[in-house]
């Protein structure tokens, strides 16, 4: 089958179909089977799915009311999918004051409640003693396996960023 342009919708609509036909689902079923799919209500609660329609939401929220100084950009787009991925797994996510300030005001705080303790620049201070706490809390026998798995050096922090000399004496140089 050549396919010609076709829009987000009907190409996802176009691959769930495929994914059903592959497993020998005839297509008209296989069709059904997809609009059953996407019908689910238990779609909506999938984590990536809520927390970016509700980031996103909240980015056109701003826009619409004249809150945003510039209108989003690719930075803002990998921020939503960087956040809407990682979110429900993570202790804690240390992000950009914009999202920041996105997922500490409502609905978003209330209805995106997964336990992930978020930093941003402008709370780089309780990051600091977040980062603290889980420092001290580590046991004995934890700081001994991070010694045995990463070595001694990792127990160090580090206190500059890592930089590219860009020169054909660096030995990680492919110019």
């Amino acid at each position: 089958m050549i396919l010609a342009v076709l829009d987000p919708t009907t190409l996802v609509i176009h691959n769930i179909t495929e994914i059903f036909k592959k497993t020998g689902i005839q297509e008209k079923e296989a069709l059904n089977q997809t609009i059953e799919y996407l019908r689910s209500p238990s779609l909506k609660d999938i984590p990536f799915n809520k927390i970016s329609s509700m980031l996103f939401a909240a980015i056109a929220r701003k826009a619409a009311h004249g809150g945003m100084k510039k209108p989003p950009d690719r930075g803002n787009i990998n921020d939503v999918a960087m956040i809407s991925t990682l979110m429900p797994y993570c202790d804690a996510m240390f992000i950009d004051n914009i999202c920041y300030n996105y997922l500490v005001e409502q609905p978003l705080c209330r209805e995106l409640d997964y336990n992930t303790q978020l930093f941003s620049p402008n709370t780089k201070d309780e990051f600091i003693e977040y980062l603290e706490g889980v420092k001290n809390s580590a046991s004995i026998e934890h700081i001994a396996k991070v010694k045995e798995v990463y070595g001694e050096s990792r127990l160090k922090p580090f206190t500059t960023l890592f930089t590219y000399k860009n020169s054909k004496d660096n030995k990680n140089y492919n110019g």
